[in-house]
């Protein structure tokens, strides 16, 4: 009989089964598949496993074992796997177990505990723990949640959202989307063993979603060097940006740029070389699609070449409109469309940094991009262009001389020649200044002074000499004693048109050159004779203002001077007697100046009155002393407009 006990413990131990015997463990019927069951005592179905923190009862269910009295079975829980089991020490009567702890535990069972020759029976049971299952919960954007299974101690899991249907997790395999109903509710996460039977952990906690996603704009996109800078909005919490290069051959014609993942309002990309475009798209932990992504910007690439003393820009975009900076400064502004700029107004040699700035899209999303900077070095025109020259006196006759040089406001030198009859024209001066004046010039109506101008760029080529442009020599004389008529005659205007049309103005002006008045206008003939020549201005002075459909403004003559007599006029006798008539001696006179010296003497050579403006008049009386009758000598002095001293002499006599 122990030998038979001994070689079915060996059995057993071999092939691994859950039923274990010790040497005093007895053989069980045939008809006794397990010497006991264990039984759920929540749910009271049969368990082939125990869980933790879930009581089990033990009952003998075998048909074999019928007759065995329950009352003197005896269990003894033995954490482990146990082989053998003592066979006496059995004093628990008790037959239902609440394991604490995952493993394994062996359940013996001692059916005539004190006898002896009674049945011993082992069971092995795997212990499985029902811990909370570990996952984390993340927000998305509205109508998704991210949930992420992290915890291995079940073998499956399930997740349930607010009320719907129970859904199996793919365990291991990260991080999953969800779809969610509203912004905010309820996730349920249950894991589950292949064997483990009643043996489940299950965890609850709640999300909230995202707020929605504003619509991304490119704020700034800026080319410096091989670097594209890009300026965005700041992101709501939970969400980052993605930027994406237009590529034909990508879905949707974008890819997502690498390492181009960011949360903060600024990004550099390197190795830009071109006006590629791009816009932005907003992305979530989800991955969600539908989200909004940003209109296109596209860079502006500005790309230039000199040729001809010019400097041509090329760029491509779709920008509202383009402002130009050369240097940095502002050059133009340029409509939507344009593509290209042609800087004329630059100087050979001279090397320029041009910059492109723009505006794209609607106000309330304007992107504004700044181009990458491109210099060049203006290479010479084969032809440079011909200045046109204007030459005009001023009003102190020197002569003003402009020259406009075609497409070059600024830039080169100017060279200024004049002449005075056949020859060379002698140099006046090479300046960068645009006009000039020719202080040396001598006027002689007989000799018409010539001017010249050639354009000398900064590589030291010189163009074509302008045409000549003379300006109107005018001569003015009086014709009589007083000047009542003045005689006018001018030499003709020579201008940059020869064959054009010249009109002539004779214009009468004060000493600043202001217009006082137009005696004639629109003449065509060279000479002219004024008859009312104004008779409050001892000074006349003169000029004609030359006008021709090629010339954008006038050019004036000298201004000639027709200087008449100032004099003093006084009568040879008056009666200072009270009647009203002739009582007081006072000065006329033509053309006399506001303040001037006059006297009177008696024949003693005492003085007896004294003027200085025409105001103060002469009563005849000495003092307080009544007016005596006689001869008296007076004298008038005075300096005229031209500043030449007047004396005149006379005398008068005091009648009764």
């Amino acid at each position: 009989m122990n030998r038979l006990r001994f070689l079915t413990l060996l059995l057993l131990l071999l092939t691994g089964s859950g039923r274990l015997r010790a040497q005093c463990l007895d053989q069980l019927p045939a008809n006794c598949a397990e010497p006991f069951e264990a039984f759920d005592l929540q749910t009271g179905l049969p368990v082939q496993n125990f869980c933790v923190g879930r009581t089990v009862r033990i009952t003998i269910t075998c048909p074999g074992r019928a007759g065995v009295d329950r009352n003197a079975l005896y269990y003894q829980f033995v954490p482990g796997a146990a082989t053998t089991a003592p066979c006496t020490g059995y004093s628990s009567r008790t037959n239902t177990f609440t394991p604490t702890q995952p493993g394994k535990i062996t359940v013996a069972e001692n059916a005539q505990a004190g006898a002896g020759a009674g049945t011993i029976f082992l069971r092995v049971f795997d212990v499985y723990a029902t811990s909370k299952p570990i996952f984390q919960v993340e927000a998305c954007a509205p109508g998704f949640v991210r949930v992420n299974v992290t915890d291995q101690a079940y073998d499956a899991y399930t997740i349930r959202i607010n009320d719907g249907a129970t859904e199996p997790v793919n365990k291991g395999a990260g991080p999953q989307t969800y779809a969610v109903a509203g912004t905010t509710g309820k996730i349920k996460v249950t894991g589950f063993y292949a064997v483990g039977g009643l043996c489940v952990g299950a965890d609850s906690t709640t999300y909230t979603t995202l707020s929605a996603a504003p619509s991304p704009v490119i704020r700034r996109l800026a080319l410096v060097g091989t670097q594209a800078q890009f300026q965005f909005d700041a992101l709501p919490t939970g969400y980052r940006y993605v930027l994406q290069q237009a590529d034909a051959a990508s879905t949707g014609g974008f890819r997502d740029l690498p390492q181009a993942v960011f949360t903060s309002t600024t990004a550099t990309l390197a190795g830009v070389a071109d006006g590629a475009c791009y816009r932005l798209r907003i992305q979530d932990i989800c991955a969600t699609a539908s989200l909004p992504v940003s209109a296109t910007a596209c860079a502006l690439f500005l790309t230039g070449s000199s040729a001809n003393g010019q400097n041509t820009l090329s760029f491509a975009g779709n920008a509202n409109s383009y402002i130009v900076k050369r240097d940095g400064q502002t050059l133009a502004t340029l409509p939507a469309g344009s593509t290209s700029y042609t800087d004329a107004a630059v100087t050979c040699g001279v090397r320029y940094c041009y910059q492109l700035e723009a505006n794209s899209g609607p106000a309330v999303a304007r992107t504004t991009l700044i181009s990458n900077e491109t210099c060049l070095t203006t290479t010479p025109s084969p032809v440079l262009p011909v200045p046109q020259l204007l030459a005009s006196f001023t009003a102190t006759n020197q002569v003003q001389l402009t020259a406009t040089v075609p497409g070059l406001p600024t830039g080169g030198r100017v060279r200024y020649l004049r002449s005075t009859g056949p020859g060379t024209p002698t140099e006046l001066r090479l300046t960068a200044r645009r006009t000039m004046r020719d202080s040396t010039l001598v006027i002689d109506p007989t000799a018409t002074p010539c001017y010249q101008a050639q354009f000398v760029d900064d590589c030291g080529n010189s163009s074509a000499l302008s045409a000549a442009f003379c300006p109107v020599i005018l001569q003015a004389k009086a014709t009589d004693i007083d000047g009542n008529r003045v005689q006018l005659d001018w030499s003709a205007l020579r201008g940059p048109d020869p064959a054009g049309s010249v009109q002539y103005t004779v214009q009468l002006v004060d000493a600043s050159g202001t217009v006082l008045s137009q005696p004639s206008a629109s003449l065509a003939a060279n000479t002219f004779l004024d008859l009312a020549p104004p008779t409050d201005r001892q000074l006349l002075r003169y000029r004609i203002a030359a006008t021709s459909p090629s010339m954008a403004q006038p050019s004036y003559s000298n201004v000639a001077l027709v200087a008449r007599t100032m004099r003093a006029v006084l009568p040879t006798a008056f009666t200072p007697n009270g009647d009203g008539l002739n009582d007081a001696l006072e000065v006329k006179g033509r053309f006399l100046p506001a303040t001037f010296t006059f006297t009177v003497v008696d024949r003693n050579g005492q003085q007896v009155f004294r003027g200085t403006d025409r105001t103060q008049v002469w009563n005849g009386r000495v003092g307080n002393e009544l007016p005596v009758p006689g001869a008296y000598v007076w004298r008038f002095e005075a300096t005229d407009e031209t500043g030449q001293r007047v004396v005149q002499h006379g005398t008068i006599t005091i009648l009764r």
